[in-house]
């Protein structure tokens, strides 16, 4: 029982954690200007001072929140119409 207890304590810390950088990421969005944010801007400003194999961490972990929030209608894409016209462009969210 004991290690049940501990496992369901991780749980609701990583649960904790990950609203958490959700709530960040919403808050980075919403600040930035109407051009949007770049996931890899995004994920600088996450977490700030990563270096190495760190940083392709963090920018996966960026993505994923940033994915998250827009298949929930929370972010929007800034470039659509780049997106139309460009092939391969860099994606610019904002807060919807």
């Amino acid at each position: 029982m004991k290690f049940l207890c501990l496992t369901c304590a991780r749980v609701a810390e990583i649960e904790q954690s990950h609203q958490y950088r959700l709530s960040r990421t919403l808050d980075i969005c919403a600040a930035a200007d109407a051009a949007g944010l770049t996931i890899s801007d995004i994920s600088r400003e996450l977490f700030n001072g990563l270096s190495g194999y760190n940083v392709l961490l963090g920018l996966e972990e960026a993505g994923a929140h940033v994915e998250y929030l827009y298949q929930r209608g929370l972010l929007a894409v800034a470039n659509l119409d780049e997106l139309e016209k460009t092939e391969n462009p860099a994606i610019y969210y904002k807060r919807a």
